[in-house]
C-alpha cells in the first residue's frame, strides 16, 4: 500500500482564551469545522407578547410554539397579510450552542459584538412592513461577516403587530486547533491552525494555518474584511499559500523516471474584493500562482516516465497571472442552515500571458444547489435534523492554454463518491450532477442516501499530454451509496460509503453537508 494516512491521532483539549473559546479541530480533510447545530429557543417576555408561527409555506401554525421551528425565516399566520404586517421592534437576541438565551444562573447571555453593530448590519427596521426577501438578505449578511456560527429569526406577537427577533450564536473570539497525519509522502505533521476574529473593527479577522513535517513547511494565511452594510464599506480579502500533495492528475501507477510519484506544489497569493451587486454577491480577484511538478525530493520533474509532459512550459514550472470575477445568487432560506431555496455561483477566471508558460486562457464555472423540503416520514420534530432532497449541478470548461495540473479531477470525496479523487478523469471540460435524500433519524442524527455522475465530456485527450487516456481513466463515471450525519460540538460530521459504478467501495470521513 503506498499511502497511510491517519485522518486524526491527536486527542483535542477545548479552553477559554481571552474572552472567547479555544476550540480544538480534528484533523479531517476539510479544513474548517462547524459547531454543533444547534437550534435556538423562544424566549417570550409574558407581559406583552406571545410568539407567533407559521412556516412560509403559510400553512397556519399554534402560538408559543419553540422559535427553533423558524429555521431562519420569518413566520406569519396565513390570515394575516404578509405585506402589511407592522414591524414594531427588531431585537438582537445572543444565545448559546444550545440555543439557550439565558446562561445556567438564568441571566441573559450577553454578547462580544455590539448589538447596534448587527442592527446596523439589517435592512429591516422598526417601522417597516414585514418582507419575507428583507429577512433572507439579512441573514446572507450576516453569514458572511463571518463572526456567527448560527442565525435563526423568530416573532413575537404585540397586538395586531410584531417584533422580529435575531438569534445569534457567535463565533468565539479566537480559536486554535491541533492535529497529526501519516503519509508516505511526508511522513509525520503536524497541522496547526489559529483564527482570530477580534482584529481591527468588528468583522475583521485573520486565519494561519502551518503544517511542518519533515520534508517542508506547508502554509495557509489568509486576512478577511467583509463587507459591511452599514457603511456600504467594499470587502476584501489577502490570501498567500503554499500547498504540496502528491498529483491526482499524474497518478494510476505511471510515475517518474526514478519511480517516485508526481507531487505538485503550489505556491502564491490573491487580493479580492467583494460587495452586493443587486441580489447579487460579486467578488473580482488577482491571483497568482506558481504550479511545480517535483519528485519526493522536490527536485524537478518535466515529464513521467513514459516521457509525457507535466507542464504547460515543458520546464516542470507554470505560472498563472489570472483576473477573477464571481457571481452567487443565494434563494436559500437560510445560510447557516438551508432546508429550502436555491444559491447559484457563476464565475470566470482569465489568464494574463506572462511568466512561465505564457500561458493565455479563461476558465468558466457554474454550480447550482437545490434544496426542496419533503415530508415522507411524517412530520419530524423541529430540533432534528431536516428532511429534505439536495441536488447539485457542476459544470466547467477551459478556453485556450490548459496546463495539464490545471485540468478538471473528477471522482473523489467532493466530486462522485465511490472513486478516489481524479480517478473517473481529467479533462478540459466537465459536469457532474449529485442528488440526496436528508432524512431524520434522531434528535441529532440524520441518514443520507446519495447517487453521484460525473463525466469529461469526450475531452480528456485535449489535455497536454493526455494524462488521462494514458492512465486508462474511462472519463465518465457513477456512484450511490448511503451515509450518516451527526451533529456533535465540533459540528456537523458526515460519515458515507460509496459504491461506484464499477463496483469499489470508498469510505468518506469528513465535516459539514457535500453540498
Amino acid at each position: 500500500m503506498r499511502v497511510v494516512n491517519i485522518s486524526s491521532i491527536a486527542i483535542l483539549t477545548l479552553a477559554t482564551v481571552a474572552g472567547g473559546e479555544l476550540a480544538a479541530r480534528a484533523a479531517t480533510d476539510v479544513p474548517e469545522v462547524d459547531r454543533r447545530d444547534a437550534r435556538p429557543r423562544e424566549v417570550v417576555d409574558r407581559r406583552d407578547a406571545r410568539p407567533t408561527e407559521v412556516d412560509d409555506r403559510q400553512d397556519a401554525r399554534p402560538t408559543g410554539v419553540d422559535a427553533s421551528q423558524l429555521d431562519g425565516t420569518l413566520q406569519v399566520s396565513q390570515a394575516r397579510d404578509v405585506g402589511g404586517i407592522y414591524v414594531v421592534e427588531v431585537k438582537i437576541r445572543f444565545v448559546n450552542s444550545r440555543g439557550e438565551a439565558v446562561d445556567k444562573k438564568g441571566k441573559p447571555i450577553e454578547g462580544r459584538i455590539s448589538e447596534d453593530f448587527i442592527r446596523g448590519e439589517l435592512k429591516l427596521k422598526a417601522g417597516d412592513n414585514y418582507s419575507q426577501d428583507v429577512v433572507r438578505s439579512d441573514l446572507q449578511q450576516l453569514q458572511q461577516l463571518g463572526l456567527f456560527d448560527k442565525v435563526t429569526v423568530s416573532t413575537e406577537e404585540v397586538g395586531t403587530d410584531i417584533n422580529v427577533i435575531y438569534n445569534v450564536q457567535e463565533r468565539s473570539a479566537r480559536s486554535f486547533g491541533v492535529s497529526a497525519s501519516l503519509s508516505d509522502d511526508i511522513g509525520l505533521a503536524i497541522p496547526l491552525s489559529y483564527t482570530d476574529r477580534t482584529l481591527g473593527t468588528n468583522p475583521q479577522r485573520v486565519s494561519v494555518e502551518v503544517q511542518p513535517s519533515l520534508r517542508g513547511v506547508e502554509y495557509n494565511v489568509q486576512f478577511v474584511s467583509p463587507y459591511v452594510a452599514a457603511t456600504d464599506r467594499l470587502g476584501y480579502s489577502v490570501r498567500t499559500f503554499r500547498d504540496r500533495r502528491t498529483s491526482d492528475i499524474f497518478n494510476n501507477d505511471i510515475d517518474l523516471p526514478n519511480g517516485d510519484r508526481v507531487r505538485e506544489i503550489r505556491m502564491g497569493g490573491n487580493l479580492a474584493v467583494t460587495r452586493p451587486l443587486g441580489d447579487w454577491r460579486g467578488t473580482l480577484g488577482l491571483n497568482y500562482t506558481n504550479i511545480s511538478t517535483r519528485d519526493r525530493n522536490l527536485k524537478i520533474a518535466r515529464r513521467d516516465q513514459l516521457g509525457n509532459p507535466l507542464t504547460f512550459s515543458g520546464a516542470g514550472v507554470d505560472e498563472l497571472y489570472t483576473v477573477s470575477f464571481g457571481a452567487t445568487l443565494d434563494r436559500r432560506n437560510n445560510p447557516f442552515n438551508p432546508s429550502s431555496g436555491s444559491i447559484l455561483t457563476l464565475s470566470s477566471e482569465q489568464s494574463i500571458p506572462v511568466g512561465q508558460g505564457n500561458i493565455l486562457s479563461n476558465k468558466l464555472l457554474a454550480n447550482y444547489i437545490q434544496y426542496v423540503p419533503m415530508n415522507l416520514l411524517g412530520g419530524a420534530d423541529s430540533e432534528t435534523l431536516p428532511e429534505m432532497l439536495a441536488m447539485n449541478l457542476q459544470a466547467g470548461t477551459v478556453i485556450g492554454d490548459l496546463p495539464p495540473t490545471e485540468a478538471f479531477r473528477l471522482g473523489g470525496r467532493n466530486s462522485v463518491r465511490g472513486y478516489d479523487t481524479g480517478d473517473i478523469g481529467s479533462g478540459r471540460s466537465y459536469f457532474l450532477a449529485s442528488g440526496e435524500y436528508r432524512f431524520p433519524v434522531g434528535r441529532d442524527v440524520g441518514g443520507v442516501l446519495f447517487v453521484d455522475f460525473a463525466s469529461d465530456l469526450g475531452t480528456g485527450d485535449s489535455v497536454l499530454g493526455k494524462p488521462a487516456s494514458v492512465r486508462d481513466k474511462p472519463g465518465t463515471g457513477a456512484g450511490a451509496g448511503v451515509g450518516v450525519r451527526v451533529r456533535s460540538r465540533f459540528g456537523l460530521i458526515r460519515f458515507d460509503v460509496g459504491v461506484s459504478d464499477g463496483g469499489e467501495i470508498k469510505f468518506v470521513l469528513g465535516t459539514k453537508q457535500r453540498f
